[in-house]
């Protein structure tokens, strides 16, 4: 990420503060969000909280939750993830950690979509840039919150009455406001530019909208729309968060790698697929995103522990908005949900693509490098579940693989005794999270625990 003045950032995290005193800063922070020349700072200190406070606990808790790591400690918030079911508290460091993290940064995107009309730019293209971004920052807050959480909010609130609506209401909020992103960077390129050449290294804004929104209408799914908006995404372009290696870390660097890092949870064994969804034997996915040396067994099942390569192998290392490979696979499950022939010939070419795909024809290097699919093509339960497969193997520690087994699998934990199951032979362990308990303290209309 580029540099971030230190002054914003400072202001920037007051602003998150809730406060019970009248607080002079307050002054200063509203001049800010009418300063033109604040807005970069602004918009890239709303980045770096997604991207190294969020982005650190949404690896970590759905990790644990959908088996991708291994508890290595007797520390009682990967204890309790690792174990799921109600054993999860919403005192739990990591799911309050999303939580939070997803609301501090959208609350800076509320008053960014708040203020901008009446800020006066020398380069009127600015204000649109901003702006669109704040709006598609404030969908991916929301569809992330929705990821997790069974009803979510859509508006900070400073009174602690955010109202809240089910996940699914969610998702379409969130593509309400890509659309209005996508149209005001479809009509004025300089602001995408703008956006590009500000937040990343390697970044374009316009691919960025199209993956979530095809991420959002899968889940609702919007199979044709799903479909066309994966279909409009240049595969052969990266859009990264980047990171500087210094004051700015890769989060998931700095839990697993960075010397001095707790020893709490590491990456499982054949990247935590040890049940019913196993990688081929070849699997070129499991050498790139895992270290070939076993560093202990966990302590739940005693599965082999690695660390972690891929995105995640230095300090400065760069993390994909998303895999090509996900397209793909958006499109796969897409026609295969649709049916028909025609459809799941089409969704068994999608799968093929990406088990085929090697190192060399994919621009992060993500390559399973195995021969096609050899399933019944004409089966959609069959086709579904290897593209289920896929995605857990192509999107590993992303933060996605619980929600989409939740997708596929649905009833997956329906009847579950808690006392008595093998959680070692579970390759999901909640369905949802419990809400946090400082939102349960202070906003009466925060909803009750789901089961688990």
């Amino acid at each position: 990420m580029k540099k971030i003045s230190i002054l914003l950032l400072l202001i920037l995290s007051l602003s998150a503060c809730q406060k019970e005193f009248i607080d002079k800063n307050e002054v200063i922070e509203d001049a800010v969000y009418h300063t033109p020349e604040a807005y970069p700072g602004i918009v890239l200190g709303m980045t770096k909280i997604f991207t190294t406070k969020a982005l650190k606990d949404i690896v970590k808790g759905p990790g644990l939750t959908a088996k991708e790591f291994g508890r290595a400690n007797t520390y009682v918030t990967t204890i309790q993830l690792a174990n799921g079911g109600k054993d999860i508290t919403d005192d739990n460091s990591a799911v309050k950690g999303i939580w939070t993290e997803l609301h501090r940064s959208r609350g800076i995107a509320e008053k960014i979509i708040a203020n901008i009309d009446q800020v006066n730019f020398v380069n009127p293209d600015e204000a649109v840039a901003y702006k669109a971004y704040a709006q598609f920052f404030k969908a991916m807050t929301i569809g992330y919150l929705a990821n997790y959480w069974q009803e979510v909010t859509i508006n900070n609130d400073p009174d602690n009455k955010a109202q809240f609506v089910d996940r699914l209401d969610g998702y379409q909020t969130a593509i309400n406001y890509l659309n209005n992103a996508q149209q005001a960077f479809d009509n004025n390129a300089n602001a995408a530019n703008i956006i590009n050449n500000l937040v990343s290294f390697n970044f374009s804004i316009v691919n960025v909208i199209h993956a979530f929104k095809a991420r959002y209408y899968i889940e609702l799914g919007d199979y044709q729309n799903a479909y066309d908006e994966a279909n409009a995404i240049d595969l052969t372009a990266k859009s990264v968060w980047s990171y500087d290696g210094g004051a700015i870390k890769n989060p998931v660097y700095a839990q697993l790698l960075d010397p001095g890092a707790s020893l709490n949870y590491k990456p499982l064994d054949k990247l935590g697929l040890i049940t019913a969804h196993t990688p081929d034997a070849g699997d070129g996915r499991i050498s790139f995103y895992l270290d070939n040396t076993v560093l202990m067994q966990d302590l739940d099942c005693g599965f082999d522990l690695y660390d972690p390569k891929g995105f995640w192998h230095s300090a400065n290392a760069d993390i994909p908005v998303y895999l090509p490979g996900e397209m793909l696979l958006i499109k796969a499950e897409a026609k295969a949900r649709m049916g028909g022939a025609a459809n799941l010939t089409e969704a068994v070419n999608l799968i093929d693509q990406v088990r085929t795909k090697t190192p060399a024809n994919d621009i992060f290097g993500v390559g399973a490098s195995l021969g096609p699919w050899s399933g019944n093509a004409n089966d959609a339960s069959a086709v579904l579940d290897e593209v289920y497969r896929n995605y857990a193997a192509e999107l590993y520690l992303e933060g996605l693989r619980f929600p989409i087994h939740r997708r596929f699998f649905p009833d997956y934990l329906n009847g579950i005794d808690w006392n008595n199951v093998n959680r070692c032979q579970l390759e999901r362990v909640n369905n949802f999270y419990p809400y946090p308990d400082s939102e349960r303290a202070n906003n009466p209309n925060c909803p009750p625990n789901p089961a688990y």
